[in-house]
């Protein structure tokens, strides 16, 4: 998840001093080995060796944009309503239905930051904690196509005033994501 290419190049002088000074403080007050990493990260500021820049850098992430955060939102809140409709089907209702076609599956760690979003959500911030402690890793590259192609179907239904989905809107959300899954 680190990305090199959002690392600078050059550093004002006045930041790479302010840099240096922050990394005095920290190496004072931490332990021994992170004493030696910020005194090599003060040098290399110091000396303005911006092909080291990487090393003084190198515990950032990239930034997960917003939309990221609102798409796992957005299908977070589906499969919140399909789980709780799922609840209130008879078992006979159920078995009518290819409910493992629209299981929640996770997200591709490959393929984006949604995975470590939805885990951080998860493990570190305790939001959807009907999920915590279950495999948030996705290993169908196209689970995104799926969810989205859900969310258009969610978003038709979500208008209706109803707080759980019929029978039907679930045989729906199924026949959405047939075509992704075979």
């Amino acid at each position: 998840m680190t990305n090199n290419t959002t690392i600078p190049e050059s550093i004002p002088l006045i930041e790479r001093q302010l840099l240096i000074n922050q990394c005095k403080i920290l190496s004072i007050i931490c332990d021994e080995k992170d004493r030696e990493i910020n005194e090599k990260r003060i040098e290399i500021l110091e000396k303005g060796y911006t092909g080291l820049y990487p090393k003084v850098f190198n515990s950032l992430y990239e930034e997960v944009p917003i939309s990221v955060y609102d798409e796992i939102s957005s299908i977070m809140k589906m499969y919140g309503r399909i789980n709780e409709s799922i609840k209130m089907l008879s078992n006979e209702e159920k078995e009518l239905l290819d409910l493992a076609k629209i299981e929640f599956e996770g997200f591709d760690e490959d393929s984006g930051m949604h995975y470590y979003m939805m885990s951080y959500l998860v493990d570190r911030m305790d939001e959807h904690g009907e999920y915590k402690g279950r495999q948030l890793k996705s290993h169908n590259s196209s689970c995104m196509i799926k969810y989205n192609k859900m969310l258009s179907v969610y978003s038709e239904l979500a208008k209706a005033a109803d707080s759980h989905f019929a029978l039907s809107d679930l045989q729906r959300f199924i026949e959405s994501v047939l075509d992704t899954n075979e």
